[in-house]
């Protein structure tokens, strides 16, 4: 294969969707392997649902997977004077029609065809109008859009799909369809072939939902006669959700690039992941078989291994390969990327503090954002339970008596000494020993009085970070709490 060109033409009416991610994905590993070449088109051509706000998105978030356009972005408004000549080409060789067809008229149609279980295609109307006729219409101010004349005997479109094989449909059953609509603005198809062909594109690899378009597509090929430079087409597996349900937003979950980055999924873990909806290297990565760095991806990739059958959308499997990535970060840059967005609002930090919660949380983390929830505690003081402070195998008792000792061990410490978790854990140690109490009596509710929490690190470790001041602080609020009268 030489020097392929591919593109990506997402539409600017919503956020970068991570099935359109995922195009730009294989697009891109698909002209790296080949040493072709990979273009950014902007379908702006839907003016009333297209936004500069979610172009920047679209543009943005794919920069930050990395997948950056060799040459600059087109945006076809700025080309609106290209697909208006040649529609006019079309026009004038008789290959195109006006059709004065209002949006009710249609509709009612369609109805009528559904109502009789009829695929719903244009009746051919406004096909035979002439002169005389368009020109009354045009004097009555009747808006006109361009439909392409489908030949009556064009019989079977067949095209050979690179993941699917051969794929056919009966002309006659998609009818003459419009092309330009009444306000001299292009359907997404025809404006889609027209820069294909001018920008060389050699393959079209997009999601599986425009297999229809392709049908129309290949006849206005052949309307421009430009079938011998079509492009290869490759549609890829529709990407579900764990319950095989289509991925929504209406359903509460993530769908766009944006909402994975703001809960703290690393590029890195979110190109890995993406790569795996449809597609199974047939080697393991150096790091393991689900872990596949830009560069593994890039030399393994090869289009024909693409599957047919719809992708999973695995949080878990996202989670796990995210969590890889962050274990991977050192402890500096971790911390560049959980602040100021992944902290709480209104937490009181030194970066000693922050240093030793991000070194004690950071291998259970599975999203950057997973951080305020694993380290609230070091910064925020805790609402007492009295419940919590009693071991279940303890009494208020014992457990009273295990702090008020605990408290008087660790006053004993001096500041300088409490970087040092062997002396912590050793005065504890002394506590349970010459009080004859239970670790429950001991250590359980130290790291309850510190944490508020039953699951939390040892006391050892929550006495590191939270500090001499502050732990003697909480701790004195815990056996407040555990006897409100004393």
């Amino acid at each position: 294969m030489t020097n392929p060109i591919v593109r990506i033409a997402p539409s600017p009416t919503g956020k970068l969707h991570i099935g359109t991610a995922r195009t730009a994905l294989f697009n891109y590993l698909f002209a790296q392997k080949n040493k072709g070449k990979y273009l950014i088109r902007i379908e702006d051509t839907d003016i009333k649902r297209s936004t500069k706000k979610y172009e920047k998105d679209i543009l943005d978030n794919l920069e930050w997977l990395g997948l950056k356009a060799d040459e600059k972005p087109q945006r076809q408004m700025d080309r609106i004077d290209i697909y208006r000549k040649y529609a006019k080409k079309l026009l004038k060789e008789k290959k195109a029609y006006l059709c004065f067809c209002s949006p009710s008229e249609l509709e009612k149609e369609r109805r009528k065809q559904l109502a009789k279980k009829q695929p719903p295609r244009y009746s051919g109307k406004c096909r035979d109008l002439n002169n005389k006729e368009i020109d009354l219409l045009i004097k009555n101010s009747k808006k006109a859009a361009l439909r392409l004349k489908i030949p009556d005997l064009r019989g079977k479109i067949i095209f050979n799909d690179i993941i699917r094989g051969k794929i056919k449909e009966e002309a006659a059953a998609i009818g003459d369809f419009i092309i330009m609509k009444s306000d001299n603005t292009p359907l997404f198809f025809f404006s889609g072939v027209i820069d294909d062909h001018l920008q060389k594109i050699s393959h079209v690899i997009r999601g599986e939902d425009h297999i229809s378009n392709t049908f129309n597509q290949i006849l206005l090929y052949e309307a421009l006669d430009w079938q011998k430079e079509m492009p290869k087409f490759a549609h890829l597996p529709m990407i579900l959700n764990s319950d095989r349900s289509k991925m929504s937003k209406r359903k509460g979950g993530f769908v766009s690039v944006a909402d994975f980055k703001n809960k703290g999924y690393l590029k890195d873990a979110m190109i890995n992941f993406i790569a795996l909806l449809g597609w199974h290297p047939r080697k393991e990565g150096k790091n393991g078989s689900e872990i596949y760095t830009f560069d593994e991806l890039t030399s393994l990739f090869d289009i024909n291994e693409v599957g047919k059958s719809p992708a999973i959308f695995d949080t878990n499997k996202l989670d796990y390969i995210n969590g890889y990535y962050l274990r991977k970060l050192s402890n500096d840059k971790l911390k560049k990327m959980i602040c100021p967005k992944h902290l709480g609002e209104g937490w009181k930090y030194d970066d000693n503090k922050l240093d030793k919660a991000i070194s004690l949380v950071k291998d259970r983390m599975k999203t950057l954002s997973d951080f305020i929830e694993l380290s609230d505690y070091f910064f925020e003081k805790p609402i007492y339970d009295k419940e919590i402070l009693v071991f279940k195998k303890s009494d208020s008792k014992n457990t009273q008596k295990g702090l008020e000792a605990v408290v008087e061990s660790l006053k004993k410490i001096d500041e300088n000494d409490w970087e040092n978790k062997d002396k912590l854990n050793t005065a504890l140690q002394k506590v349970t020993e010459n009080e004859k109490l239970n670790n429950g009596d001991v250590f359980w509710p130290v790291r309850a009085a510190l944490s508020g929490r039953e699951a939390s690190p040892s006391p050892v470790e929550l006495l590191w970070v939270i500090g001499k001041n502050e732990s003697l602080e909480r701790l004195a609020k815990a056996l407040q709490a555990l006897n409100p009268k004393s």
